[in-house]
């Protein structure tokens, strides 16, 4: 939560309860992380890891569930957990069946906890072996999960595997992308 200097701390105590905190917890997940990949022609880089597939969705509907501005920032978490895992699952569901998502050597997820984890584990019916985590070690790092994460399983992966990379980000967003490692 956001104090503004001059506030009278009876007034900063009386609203502060579960709410107001779970409201502003997504603000912690703010900050700064970049990863970058450059992309060519397979024939010009047979050392490189191949884009097999992809497919996006936006529920732009639910832009109001994560909102913020120089003020602070709210989230409904709730809503932002059930409605991002059902653009997930639309976007899963709506995949060509011949790229066998189901069948990934790798799922790297943006990883926001383990109860956001399990709940993609369990409507996609994944491996949980499948899925590496680092939130236990690195916390909730945001957009930086996903890059983060497979740059750490990288010596883990060999050639050929499928690697499907899945983010999703408020507003509602998913990508999903299959490479070949």
């Amino acid at each position: 939560m956001v104090v503004v200097a001059g506030e009278d701390a009876s007034k900063v105590h009386e609203a502060t309860n579960r709410d107001a905190f779970l409201s502003q917890f997504a603000t912690l997940t703010l900050g700064s992380g970049a990863a970058a990949a450059v992309i060519g022609p397979s024939d010009r880089h047979p050392e490189g890891h191949r884009i097999l597939h992809s497919v996006t969705r936006a529920g732009t509907e639910f832009n109001h569930l994560c909102a913020g501005d120089h003020k602070g920032m709210s989230t409904d978490s709730a809503a932002l957990l059930a409605n991002g895992l059902d653009l997930v699952m639309a976007a899963w569901n709506d995949a060509d069946p011949a790229w066998k998502w189901s069948e990934a050597d790798r799922y790297i997820t943006h990883q926001v906890s383990s109860q956001h984890t399990n709940a993609i584990i369990q409507a996609a019916g994944i491996d949980p072996d499948k899925i590496p985590v680092t939130f236990p070690d690195l916390g909730n790092i945001g957009p930086a999960a996903l890059p983060v994460t497979l740059a750490r399983e990288k010596d883990m992966l060999s050639p050929g595997d499928s690697v499907l990379c899945m983010g999703v980000g408020s507003g509602l967003n998913v990508a999903m992308l299959d490479l070949q490692w």
